[in-house]
């Protein structure tokens, strides 16, 4: 009964911080307020939850947030030589089982920074594991971005930058939609279902053009 009284609703992925040894779990409130802006529910997807597939069937689309990297072995690699990052087996598993039930079930979804990666990587891509010169926020640069009618954008814009991981090799099932200028893959869009993803973080800069343009586009995929 709860449910006939919502509007849409985007259920979020989960991230953890330590706060004196004691694992929190946190949604960046900035995708929030991105959401609210646009008077769409939102719901946070909490960490082994018994009941985790009765909560994704409430939700009507998913977004797959930034945060720490994804444990290489995911994709078929090794860490030795520690360039991934705080690996979390969890938020790898609770990424990987939001996109392939998105996937299933033809749910719309949109992946964020590692959000971005996680897709890549559960649809059977690879990563690489460090790249110079993308880690800083404050850092604006330049994508070339391929016409598409799924996504608006112009042929060239500006986003931000704050990772130091990216796509490798492509997934066979995602189209590549924008590049950077060092060939790194910033978006990609699913071919056959509502499913996209960018590199950079809009919820970061909300009065941005571009970043109105990924979240209305999103809300839009949903039914």
């Amino acid at each position: 009964m709860w449910r006939n009284y919502m509007s849409k609703l985007v259920c979020i992925t989960p991230r953890i911080i330590y706060e004196h040894g004691v694992q929190k779990q946190f949604v960046n409130t900035r995708y929030v307020e991105r959401f609210t802006e646009r008077k769409v529910n939102t719901l946070m997807l909490t960490l082994d939850n018994p009941n985790q597939n009765e909560i994704f069937g409430l939700c009507d689309a998913f977004l797959v947030t930034g945060g720490w990297d994804i444990n290489p072995a995911c994709y078929g690699e090794s860490n030795d030589l520690e360039q991934s990052k705080n690996v979390h087996d969890t938020l790898d598993r609770i990424d990987r089982d939001v996109i392939q039930y998105a996937v299933k079930h033809q749910k719309p979804l949109l992946g964020i920074c590692r959000g971005h990666q996680s897709l890549n990587v559960f649809l059977g891509g690879t990563l690489f594991q460090h790249m110079e010169g993308h880690e800083s926020i404050s850092s604006n640069h330049l994508l070339h971005v391929k016409k598409d009618h799924r996504v608006p954008l112009d042929s060239n814009i500006i986003v931000n930058s704050y990772h130091h991981q990216a796509i490798k090799d492509l997934a066979k099932s995602l189209d590549v939609i924008a590049t950077h200028e060092d060939g790194i893959i910033e978006m990609v869009y699913h071919r056959d279902l509502p499913i996209f993803s960018v590199q950079w973080h809009p919820e970061m800069a909300p009065n941005d053009f571009i970043s109105k343009i990924v979240f209305d586009t999103f809300i839009n995929l949903i039914p």
